[in-house]
């Protein structure tokens, strides 16, 4: 059964329907409800590049360390190792009073027979320590051809400087002498240890082939350009030279042995 509200709808849609000309429109607005916006949304990047696209992937920059060179020393004789060194002592340290020429200023490394060996002449002489050549000498008395090598106070291990008792401001000089030939390096050349310096002869001052070996420590960075003996054949600079590294006290010998035994 129809309800009164509902005939009375239907009676008005009629009576609209029979009036002339068309029906009034209404606005779109009245139609059509205001819908709200979509939300805005964010893209997600892509994980995989589309076909033909190439990602570059982006890679942190990682840091490079550079370890430091191990220090190393060396027996100053290439065919006898350190440890081998005390039983081819064959003229040991006597230091003299300070300031005196006499008795020895350092070690002689030699023998009449050694294992195979009758002789140690010829045998390579190398560096024991890295450094740089602080005396160059071709046959001048009493060294014969002679190196001396400088190594900075910095370029040793602090047991070592401790040991030695080396201050801030100085160096540690190794002298080898009494070479077969003129040496392999030249004045002012910085040198690696194990780094070869000639081989064992009997120039200078010495009748039997061995290596002189001396210990000095003083000031950093002296260089010697010559020094000599006093004799007729020495310039005061070669004798002041002799004089600033024998006798003055400015360079003060220590026995090498000590040096290798604190390795």
């Amino acid at each position: 059964m129809w309800s009164r509200s509902g005939l009375m709808v239907i009676a008005l849609l009629v009576g609209l329907s029979g009036c002339s000309g068309s029906p009034p429109r209404l606005p779109v607005e009245a139609v059509l409800p205001s819908l709200p916006a979509p939300p805005a949304t964010q893209l997600e990047p892509m994980a995989t590049p589309l076909p033909g696209a190439t990602l570059t992937p982006t890679i942190e920059p990682t840091a490079t360390l550079t370890p430091e060179p191990a220090f190393k020393m060396c027996s100053p004789l290439a065919l006898h190792p350190l440890e081998e060194l005390p039983h081819i002592v064959g003229d040991p340290y006597n230091p003299p009073p300070p300031g005196r020429e006499e008795r020895h200023h350092g070690v002689d490394f030699g023998y009449y027979h050694w294992q195979e060996r009758d002789s140690m002449l010829g045998e390579p002489v190398q560096s024991a320590l890295p450094g740089v050549v602080a005396s160059v000498l071709n046959d001048n008395y009493p060294y014969g051809n002679m190196v001396m090598v400088e190594t900075r106070r910095e370029d040793l291990l602090p047991e070592l400087v401790s040991r030695l008792q080396i201050p801030e401001g100085e160096s540690l000089y190794l002298l080898y002498a009494h070479l077969n030939l003129p040496p392999l390096v030249r004045l002012g050349q910085p040198v690696e240890a194990c780094q070869p310096l000639g081989e064992v002869g009997m120039s200078g001052n010495t009748d039997i082939p061995h290596l002189h070996l001396e210990t000095r420590l003083g000031p950093a960075g002296t260089i010697f350009e010559s020094m000599r003996f006093y004799d007729t054949r020495a310039t005061q600079e070669e004798m002041d030279n002799y004089k600033l590294w024998r006798t003055s006290g400015v360079f003060r010998h220590f026995d090498p042995m000590d040096l290798f035994t604190a390795n």
